[in-house]
């Protein structure tokens, strides 16, 4: 298949199939969601898989945009790494950087895509989940149906049926079925700095 064949059949396919396009938008959203959730909540000891939907991915990288960020960061760095081979390919390449201007090379790239998308995502996860150690995170007050007191906790995540929350104090994990909260508050940010 030649170069310019290889860059048009995904444009002509999704010419002739728009739909496809949300699909691919969806999956593709999934997985973000899929590899952030698990590493985040896996730090705190949660198996996301137990208590998650397939939906809940799709709204995990909605709910953290910045993963969308480091995504298309690595796509760029590969889009731009695939363009300078293909100049290097055009030019002919000297025997030093034959193997920089192949196809192959650039074929291998889209493995190096998905490589760094993952290391991206897995260390913003690190990031947040040590911030969250350390005294950051969105910190609710939880009133349970069991008429126990309100608890203060930090926010680590939802799912459509269970609540992730984290006791900074304790050092411990609370997982709660939706249906057993019977409120949650937030400060507003003005009252925080008083």
């Amino acid at each position: 298949m030649s170069e310019s064949k290889q860059h048009s059949w995904p444009r002509q396919t999704l010419a002739e199939h728009p739909a496809l396009l949300v699909s691919v938008i969806y999956f593709v959203a999934s997985v973000i969601g899929l590899v952030y959730s698990w590493t985040f909540l896996r730090a705190f000891g949660i198996n996301v898989f137990r208590y998650a939907e397939i939906s809940d991915f799709l709204l995990a990288s909605l709910k953290a945009p910045f993963t969308w960020i480091l995504t298309i960061l690595a796509v760029i760095l590969v889009a731009g790494d695939n363009t300078m081979s293909l100049r290097v390919q055009r030019r002919g390449p000297s025997r030093l950087f034959r193997w920089y201007g192949c196809e192959q090379y650039r074929r291998i790239n889209y493995l190096v895509a998905v490589f760094l998308i993952v290391v991206f995502l897995f260390s913003y996860a690190t990031t947040k989940e040590r911030g969250i150690r350390d005294g950051e995170g969105e910190v609710v007050s939880v009133q349970l149906i069991d008429s126990s007191p309100p608890k203060q906790l930090v926010m680590l995540g939802t799912t459509a049926r269970f609540v992730f929350l984290y006791d900074q104090v304790a050092e411990h994990v609370d997982i709660h079925p939706v249906g057993s909260i019977l409120m949650m508050t937030k400060p507003s940010p003005d009252s925080r700095d008083r």
